[in-house]
């Protein structure tokens, strides 16, 4: 089972995890409702916009091993709406970011923050809809961001029966993008408080705080600068990643936990088949939203596009939420449970990391 947390806990300029696990201020889940899927989606109406609808994805999802959800996207678009679906990938995170909010794209899959940046160039993208938590809410409805080191180096970052991040001053360090919530605003924000910086941008500068700095990417990116030894630390986060991954001891997303690639795994990670590291500090995150582009989708194609995301067929789709039992199996999410489905959610769920983004 994830551990829950109430994003409503998360203080601005606090955003630190104990060393000894997570504890104290962390950027939780929750939401003051929570709306339980639908049974069902109907025939779409005929559509008035007889335009393909682009949906584009960030680079994490844009790998081979998740051809068969982003065709499954393709396909709940076309039955939802009744328009065909053109799926764009992207190998740049703020490349899919522009796509949304100067209207090349319809709708996109973006992180937390990409969503903010996007929100913010264009007010009228918007957050639609995201992943529930195993009870089928949004109370727990978030994933977690990892700072991570070689197995084989985490001694000297132990301290007490916790771990310590003062020994990643100075040494090399690999964040996903600048635009990454999860790669780079979260982890960048628990380094900024640990060490009373004055902002995240002196982490992004070779020999300032950090003898250099590596971006992977994508989080399976930045996963590979650590394991093959480019990096000395990592961020990244679980749900675009673990797929890759078997958690050799400890406990899931918890300090301590000890995780290795699986010899199955795919590009990029190929040539790193059986590296091991280690979390030392991890945050929890809100879901990323799947988002409109106001100027693209009118009102109609939304609500018919959030009706069916959010309905039964696509909660017990595999190619969407994955059986975790089955290991081979790939998927944009794990289905942890019955309940386990998309919820609509809107602007203002994501406040916590808009303010996240401004300190």
């Amino acid at each position: 089972m994830k551990h829950q947390y109430d994003r409503r806990q998360f203080l601005i300029g606090a955003a630190s995890v104990s060393l000894a696990g997570v504890a104290g201020v962390l950027l939780g889940c929750s939401a003051s409702g929570s709306e339980s899927a639908s049974s069902g989606a109907g025939e779409p109406e005929p559509a008035e916009n007889s335009e393909p609808i682009t949906f584009v994805f960030l680079p994490d999802a844009s790998s081979a091993d998740l051809t068969a959800s982003r065709d499954a996207v393709e396909e709940f678009i076309r039955e939802a709406t009744g328009r065909e679906a053109e799926i764009m990938t992207s190998t740049d995170y703020n490349v899919a970011i522009e796509a949304l909010a100067s209207g090349s794209a319809g709708m996109a899959l973006l992180g937390a923050e990409g969503y903010v940046q996007a929100h913010r160039k264009n007010p009228n993208v918007q957050a639609a809809f995201t992943n529930s938590d195993e009870d089928g809410s949004l109370d727990g409805a978030c994933y977690y961001s990892r700072i991570c080191v070689r197995t084989e180096d985490v001694d000297q970052y132990k301290s007490g029966s916790g771990y310590t991040l003062e020994p990643l001053e100075g040494k090399s360090f690999s964040f996903v993008s600048a635009t990454s919530t999860s790669g780079f605003k979260v982890p960048s924000a628990t380094i900024v408080s640990t060490f009373d910086l004055d902002s995240n941008e002196v982490l992004l500068e070779n020999g300032a705080f950090f003898s250099e700095v590596l971006l992977g990417g994508s989080h399976q990116g930045s996963v590979v600068n650590l394991v093959n030894g480019d990096a000395d630390a990592a961020a990244f986060d679980d749900i675009d990643v673990d797929m890759y991954l078997s958690l050799v001891s400890g406990e899931a997303n918890m300090p301590g936990a000890v995780y290795k690639v699986r010899d199955d795994a795919g590009d990029p990670f190929t040539s790193v088949h059986g590296k091991e590291f280690t979390i030392i500090a991890v945050t929890p995150v809100l879901n990323a939203p799947f988002c409109y582009n106001g100027d693209v989708l009118d009102e109609a194609a939304r609500e018919a596009l959030t009706a069916y995301f959010c309905s039964d067929i696509v909660a017990n789709d595999s190619r969407i939420f994955k059986d975790p039992d089955d290991e081979d199996a790939k998927a944009l999410y794990e289905k942890d449970s019955e309940k386990t489905c998309f919820l609509p959610v809107d602007d203002a769920w994501y406040e916590p990391i808009r303010k996240l983004s401004q300190a």
